[in-house]
């Protein structure tokens, strides 16, 4: 009966246009372009330009991450509880939007003669504005569409604008022939430009309905503990957490295995546009096989072809540059999976929580997963590298049949394992009401 009722309710609501699925993504391209930076030139910059050190870069960055682990899940929770005539999420994208502009340009364009309390300052704001922004803004993916397969699409639609802002703060450099600094300033007035477009977009063409809440708003320690309670949320946060720390090593080591294994540290850049593009054009391919089968099937063979590509990468070898072509082409089409899948399932778990006259609870769902997905990509640096650098590992030099292999675990044995691991978690894990429903209406 139950299932019966949900899928006449979901044959009864309107599909997004395709419009709508774009204009929701746009916001994403300047967040990523954002992000990019912040991961492949700020450090660089600040460290050997600005000459503040890598060892102190290192330290403001890794504390940057510590605190967004603490606020996404604040931020969320706030947002749950906002009630506005303009709804629960749109007032925080309306504040954090200028802000996170401000410290972008800050970040990317800093005065002459700064020191490191003006990183810290502003890699501070920047982080706080970029999850105030964020947060919200995602959530809104996980609750605006009634349909189960719609929601993978709202995913794809942020993961594809995703690629594009990744690829295109990237590619600035060489396409445009400019210095780092002067990437950055060409990259700070993008993103400028794209948040308020995106914004535009957004609030102009997205529906604007959204669910009452009546119930009496609760504390963060009480939202945190009734999340953690649903079993199906604790199997997808417990999977998720297992498939990106396997991610966070193959792809924190992926320059490493390029110049030591394959011998072409030229072909960096390449592989990782190949990467990029391959996450962009296998997401279609998931989408179906979700729709065709269920999201949990979807996302195990997307696994299985992962395993299965980092077995044939342990047997690549000096000037191999074809064989990790491949590779690159199935990591990346692998990452789209790891990105669309479990946010879309989340988007299902939400669904079935968030009924009429009760609590919203996506954002502080959907910041949880961010804060786990943020604590992984510290795994190469608290694992990896160090073990590395214990056993001798030249970073710029030659390297002994023991340094390589060490290499080759990290980079692929122990994330095949990580992934099998996560294989059977997903397998047995209980499925959100929702697609049950959906399968058996």
């Amino acid at each position: 009966m139950r299932g019966a009722a949900v899928s006449i309710l979901h044959k009864n609501q309107k599909s997004l246009s395709l419009w709508q699925l774009i204009c929701f993504g746009v916001l994403t391209t300047p967040l990523a372009m954002g992000g990019l930076a912040l991961v492949i030139f700020i450090p660089t910059f600040y460290a050997v330009d600005i000459g503040l050190g890598l060892a102190t870069v290192g330290a403001v960055f890794v504390f940057g991450r510590v605190f967004d682990v603490i606020t996404d899940p604040l931020i969320g929770h706030l947002s749950d509880q906002t009630r506005s005539r303009f709804g629960a999420r749109k007032p925080w994208m309306t504040i954090g939007l200028p802000f996170f502009c401000i410290s972008v340009w800050l970040l990317l364009m800093p005065p002459e003669n700064i020191g490191v309390l003006y990183l810290v300052l502003v890699s501070g704001a920047y982080f706080l504005f970029y999850t105030i922004v964020d947060v919200p803004y995602s959530s809104i993916g996980l609750e605006i569409s009634p349909h189960v397969h719609e929601r993978s699409m709202l995913a794809s639609s942020k993961a594809v604008f995703q690629v594009i802002g990744a690829i295109a703060a990237a590619s600035i450099p060489f396409v445009l022939a400019l210095s780092v600094p002067q990437s950055l300033g060409v990259i700070a007035q993008t993103v400028i430009v794209l948040c308020i477009i995106g914004f535009i977009l957004f609030i102009a063409f997205m529906p604007k309905g959204e669910r009452q809440v009546s119930a009496p708003k609760l504390g963060f320690v009480t939202s945190i503990k009734f999340i953690l309670r649903h079993h199906v949320f604790r199997y997808l946060l417990g999977s998720f957490f297992i498939i990106q720390a396997a991610n966070a090593l193959t792809a924190g080591l992926m320059v490493l295995y390029v110049t030591h294994v394959i011998g072409s540290p030229e072909l960096v850049g390449a592989f990782l546009g190949l990467l990029f593009s391959s996450t962009a054009l296998f997401l279609p391919l998931w989408v179906i096989l979700s729709k065709k089968f269920n999201k949990k099937t979807s996302w195990m063979t997307s696994i299985i072809f992962c395993s299965l590509g980092l077995i044939f990468a342990i047997f690549l070898g000096e000037g191999n540059v074809i064989g990790f072509v491949i590779f690159s082409v199935i990591l990346g089409a692998s990452f789209g999976c790891d990105a669309i899948m479990p946010t879309s399932m989340l988007a299902d778990v939400v669904s079935e929580t968030e009924n009429d006259g009760q609590n919203r609870y996506g954002a502080t769902y959907l910041a949880i997963k961010n804060a786990v997905s943020k604590l992984t990509f510290v795994v190469p640096m608290g694992l990896a590298f160090p073990v590395l650098d214990l056993i001798g590992f030249e970073e710029k030099g030659q390297n002994g049949a023991s340094q390589i292999f060490t290499l080759v675990f990290f980079f692929a044995i122990l994330p095949i394992i990580l992934r099998i691991i996560a294989f059977f978690v997903v397998k047995v894990a209980p499925t959100a009401n929702a697609e049950l429903a959906l399968k058996n209406g």
